[in-house]
């Protein structure tokens, strides 16, 4: 009998890993975008809490449709008729995003109702709406958009029902992180220094806020807070990567708010069990 020699098995190349360290882009007035987004926060803060929603849910909602339409490789302007034609999930998911913190201005109970209802209206629209094309995994990741950065941006809003005080300190130490992370990281530093030099801002910024904390909060809560900032807000734009799918593709809307995406919840449930 004539022996059978086995066919050697082929070896599949691992697929690369995406790097998730997020590269700053620098192009353009990057410090005086950032200087405008957090003076329209405070302004935003000192009208109220539906104000802050209005401004935080329209972020989110240009954060999802960016991320909806950088997974269809169509990195169209905003008011580009052929790019939103090309994601048609790309509207209800960017409707979903700012219908979260908007709910969220009302309260707990309705903000439950449109996290169950929104990310709903997005699968039943791929599915029923006439016209309508793309594969559902497109309809699945425009919905984790939407609850990831809805989330992320009605967080401050619950956290204002409770104290507008303590939704200032959240977004004041929020800012300051991306600020020094920014500055820092900016240039030929290597991946942990932007990180450091944000939260080395918000330490600073925990100690003043510490010497009139905002009510209901004492002083040992807010220095509780601010380490939470400091340990989580760093997680968010790798988060955030994920969606995106690397830390190079730029994503100015997505970066408004990804510091925003794990510390914001985590600081919400903190701030309503300490008060």
């Amino acid at each position: 009998m004539t022996a059978v020699t086995p066919r050697p098995r082929r070896r599949r190349s691992p697929t690369p890993r995406p790097d998730l360290r997020v590269v700053r882009d620098i192009d353009g007035p990057r410090v005086r975008l950032g200087v405008a987004w957090f003076g329209t926060v405070l302004v935003a803060l000192s009208l109220g809490r539906f104000a802050v929603a209005l401004l935080l849910g329209g972020a989110a909602a240009l954060a999802v449709a960016q991320l909806v339409a950088l997974r269809g490789e169509r990195e169209g302007a905003l008011l580009d008729r052929d790019a939103w034609l090309a994601s048609p999930v790309r509207l209800p998911a960017a409707l979903g995003a700012l219908a979260l913190p908007l709910a969220a201005a009302s309260g707990t109970a309705t903000l439950l109702a449109a996290l169950t209802v929104a990310p709903m209206a997005v699968l039943v629209f791929r599915a029923f709406v006439p016209g309508v094309r793309g594969s559902l995994e497109d309809a699945g990741f425009a919905t984790a958009a939407l609850v990831v950065l809805g989330m992320a941006a009605a967080s401050p809003v619950l956290v204002h029902g409770l104290s507008g005080g303590a939704a200032a300190v959240l977004l004041v130490l929020v800012s300051a992180y991306d600020a020094g992370d920014f500055v820092v990281g900016t240039g030929p530093a290597g991946s942990w220094e932007g990180p450091a030099g944000g939260i080395a801002a918000v330490l600073v910024l925990t100690f003043a806020a510490t010497i009139a904390p905002p009510v209901p909060l004492g002083a040992d809560d807010v220095w509780l807070l601010g380490v939470l900032v400091c340990l989580l807000a760093p997680v968010g734009p790798l988060a955030a990567s994920v969606l995106i799918g690397d830390g190079r593709t730029p994503a100015g809307f997505v970066r408004r708010l990804d510091s925003l995406v794990v510390v914001g919840p985590v600081w919400a449930f903190a701030a309503a069990a300490l008060a």
